[in-house]
């Protein structure tokens, strides 16, 4: 089951987000790169030349820009909910001389573009959502015809005790006596988001990081989901549009690690990848985990590894074919159960 915490609803997400913009309500002169990179993992030398690509909940676009400076030849979107955190988007856009992006402003639920996407990425939104698996079908329904989704989301095992920690403050603290107030409850309880709680992530400048931001996102929230992988695959298998799932990589404490089921990966990204090697000690259990199912592996990854987060992509029609050689081999074809 999916730890599913609601201590609010999506007017109170807004009112959250307007107070404390996320990740960061400063205009400043470093973009946050770790979207961008993952991309790269994903769609290798592919320049994404004429794309349609759609950021579901940019937030303040630290994200969201540096993927567009990486790609300048694809067109992006930029959709959110808040005023707050789209002009700061916009203001980075400018200051960044990005040209590529346009934002919106809607409910994810409530948005209709009027034609399809061919990207669509969700970086840490649609567990925030009352009803998760409506945001991902709505999402699912604006991709092309060999639209590829790309998802974020907090695992339930390596946020386990971030969402104890977070009920606790959630149990002390009335929000009807306002976000000042949570604050002093989350210090007195001495809690705060760990730096690294979801790898090394190459983010802003220290002077731009707004720590409160982060906290206040991590433990105040209204609305927190966290997935085990199969619970993740099934969002996705529940979806018409969606023929393939495939987990692309984990976020750990302090490192992150792409998934390569079937070790195809070469080069220098194999070191990237989480190895069996490196899993278990004993020849044995190698064996009997190169053995397993796809489900099985990603069960026993998880279990052993405990994520904190993790990248899941779900497409159309055979459009894993144009990803990675490890994308590619690590899809799991939702028709055959």
């Amino acid at each position: 089951m999916s730890e599913n915490a609601t201590a609010g609803t999506v007017g109170d997400v807004r009112t959250m987000y307007e107070a404390y913009p996320y990740p960061s309500p400063t205009v400043g002169d470093s973009l946050i790169p770790d979207v961008a990179n993952s991309l790269f993992t994903i769609f290798g030398e592919d320049d994404l030349s004429d794309k349609k690509i759609l950021d579901a909940g940019c937030g303040t676009g630290q994200r969201l820009l540096a993927v567009a400076r990486r790609y300048p030849k694809a067109h992006f979107v930029g959709l959110d909910m808040t005023a707050a955190s789209l002009a700061v988007a916009e203001a980075l856009s400018r200051r960044h001389g990005i040209h590529n992006v346009e934002f919106r402003r809607s409910e994810l639920l409530d948005f209709d573009p009027g034609y399809a996407f061919d990207v669509i990425m969700s970086i840490g939104v649609v567990h925030h959502l009352e009803d998760p698996g409506s945001g991902i079908r709505l999402l699912a329904s604006l991709l092309g015809e060999r639209g590829v989704l790309i998802l974020w989301l907090y695992h339930s095992l390596g946020e386990h005790q971030r969402l104890l920690d977070r009920e606790t403050l959630l149990t002390l603290w009335n929000r009807a006596e306002g976000f000042d107030a949570g604050l002093q409850v989350l210090k007195d309880l001495g809690v705060n988001l760990a730096v690294k709680q979801y790898g090394s992530t190459a983010a802003q400048a220290k002077s731009e990081v707004s720590q409160v931001s982060i906290d206040v996102d991590a433990y105040l929230h209204p609305i927190v989901n966290a997935y085990r992988f199969d619970e993740s695959v099934n969002l996705l298998r529940a979806c018409p549009e969606i023929d393939w799932a495939a987990v692309n990589n984990v976020n750990l404490l302090n490192s992150s690690k792409l998934i390569d089921l079937n070790e195809v990966e070469t080069g220098d990204m194999r070191y990237l990848c989480q190895s069996t090697d490196d899993l278990f000690a004993a020849d044995s259990l190698r064996r009997r985990f190169r053995s397993l199912e796809p489900m099985q592996k990603l069960r026993v990854l998880e279990n052993v590894l405990k994520p904190t987060g993790f990248t899941i992509l779900g497409g159309r029609g055979d459009s894993h074919q144009s990803l990675s050689n490890r994308v590619r081999s690590n899809a799991i074809h939702l028709s055959q159960g």
